[in-house]
Order: C-alpha cells, then sequence, then structure tokens
C-alpha cells in the first residue's frame, strides 16, 4: 500500500515552517503540557518495553524514553523533524529507528509489534473521518494485545474561546460554524490561522475511541485551564510554578476541568481478547 503523504502536503509545509522542537519546552504552560504527559507515561512504560511514537515532532518524548533504555521508533510526516530526531539521537549516542512515514499507513510493522503506541498529533490534522479512523485503526494494529495507546487531541471549545478572546475578528458565525460546528478547518480555506486541522472535544474522542477494541484507562487535561490564564502562569517563578504544576497533576482527569483544555489526551488499553 503506498503511503499517502502527498495528501498532507499543507501539514508538512506548516510544520516545516514552525519549530515544533522547541515547543514543549517554550514556557511554563508548554511544559505543563510535557510533565503531565509523562507523569501519565511513567505510570505504566517498563524499560522493557517497545515504544512506536508515530508524530514524534522533534522527538522530545521519543529522545527522554530512549535515554531510559527503551527500545524506541519515531516516526513524523515532516522530513526535517525525523533529522532533528537522528542529529539529536546521535549527539546523545541514542538508538532510535526514525522515519519519514504517514500515520495512515504502519504497513512497514507487522501486527502487535509494538507495547506502546503514541499517537499524539496526527488525529487533529486529519480533518476526513475516514482517515482518522485509519490512522487509529493503523495504531491500534501494530499495538499488541493489552498495550498502551495515547491519543492527543485538540478541543474546539478551548479554541474558539481563545481565538475570539485574542483577536475579535473570530467573533463571527462563520468561525463558529468552522471550529464549533464543523468541527474542522483546510489550509485553503478563507482567513486559516493554521494549517489542516480537526477540533473535537472530550465526549466525541470518548465516542470515537469506543469504536475500536480498547478500553479507556485515562482521559485527562494535558494543559488544563493554564493556556487561557497563560500570561500569570507562565510569570510564575520556579517554585511557584511548581505547586500549579502539582495541582494541574492532581486535577486534570476532572470532567470539569476537560472542557477548558487546549489538548486533550486518552490513554487507552487495547483489549487482550
Amino acid at each position: 500500500m503506498e503511503t499517502p503523504v502527498s495528501s498532507m502536503k499543507d501539514v508538512i509545509r506548516a510544520y516545516e515552517m514552525y519549530d515544533e522542537d522547541k515547543r514543549l519546552e517554550a514556557d511554563n504552560v508548554r511544559r505543563l503540557e510535557f510533565m503531565t504527559t509523562l507523569v501519565y507515561m511513567n505510570k505504566y512504560l517498563k524499560e522493557s518495553d517497545k515504544v512506536l511514537d508515530v508524530a514524534a515532532g522533534g522527538g522530545a518524548y521519543a529522545l527522554y524514553y530512549a535515554a531510559r533504555g527503551l527500545d524506541v521508533t519515531a516516526l513524523d510526516i515532516t522530513p526535517s523533524y525525523v533529522d532533528i530526531i537522528r542529529r539529536k539521537a546521535k549527539a546523545q549516542n541514542l538508538k532510535i529507528e526514525s522515519f519519514a512515514n504517514d500515520a495512515r499507513d504502519l504497513s512497514m510493522f507487522p501486527d502487535e509489534t509494538f507495547d506502546v503506541v503514541f499517537c499524539m498529533g496526527p488525529i487533529y490534522h486529519l480533518v476526513s473521518d475516514a482517515d482518522r479512523r485509519r490512522a487509529l485503526a493503523e495504531s491500534l494494529r501494530v499495538l499488541k494485545r493489552g498495550g498502551l495507546i495515547y491519543v492527543a487531541y485538540i478541543n474546539k471549545f478551548f479554541t474558539f474561546a481563545h481565538l475570539a478572546t485574542q483577536n475579535k475578528q473570530f467573533l463571527q458565525e462563520k468561525w463558529y460554524q468552522t471550529i464549533i460546528e464543523r468541527g474542522a478547518m483546510k489550509s485553503d480555506d478563507p482567513d486559516c490561522f493554521w494549517t489542516d486541522a480537526w477540533f473535537s472535544n472530550p465526549s466525541e474522542m470518548e465516542a470515537l475511541m469506543a469504536d475500536f477494541p480498547a478500553r479507556i484507562l485515562h482521559h485527562l487535561a494535558q494543559d488544563g485551564t493554564a493556556r487561557m490564564l497563560a500570561e500569570r502562569i507562565n510569570d510564575l517563578r520556579p517554585e511557584y510554578f511548581n505547586r500549579w504544576a502539582d495541582y494541574h497533576i492532581r486535577t486534570c482527569e476532572e470532567p470539569s476541568i476537560l472542557g477548558s483544555s487546549n489538548h486533550g489526551l486518552i490513554i487507552a488499553k487495547k483489549h487482550d481478547w
């Protein structure tokens, strides 16, 4: 099966122009996303695990776990990011298999190859329901029975509220229809502010995951209310930020907070039958 990379050219172009490599360490809010995710990865990942990161970006999670002795394979649809991962792995003397690849086609791997799959990026850049389901099906196909999948998404309610409060031009019916009702945006849409993107909400994500052979273990807000309070959170001194992070991690599975978070994360266990 041919990998359908060409249809994602606008997403690739957008990320070639964006410094994803520095995103998770750029400020307190972004560090909070990374810290929270690691807490929920460290609950389960073991040194003997074989891990696939299907949209590794600059390799933050892949490099972290390779440094801890796990067997890590990192993929990304953006070739320059794969180059970044390879350079960093070499500089840190880490062994990571890395390839440019589309998450919708993991045919390079046999069924049930990996103990853990990170699918933290593809879902919110696939505007077609069929493509989202294909990516999830492929991630679960290569995941061993009883293995864990981490699936990230971008919250539509946060997105609209954030845009509208940052720039009043987004307080228009067309943007409400685009983000809240349609939940999708294409690069060639008038006034597109990002690239091809799909915006969802916690209940939609849980409904989507229910169609696959996996049981949700955790559903959490990766950054919680911190993005809405970004200016204040980013100004916190380390000791106060650490206190905020502790509060956030203790409450990030609270359902009333999920809808306020920019990024959401579902952790599910593949059925072992």
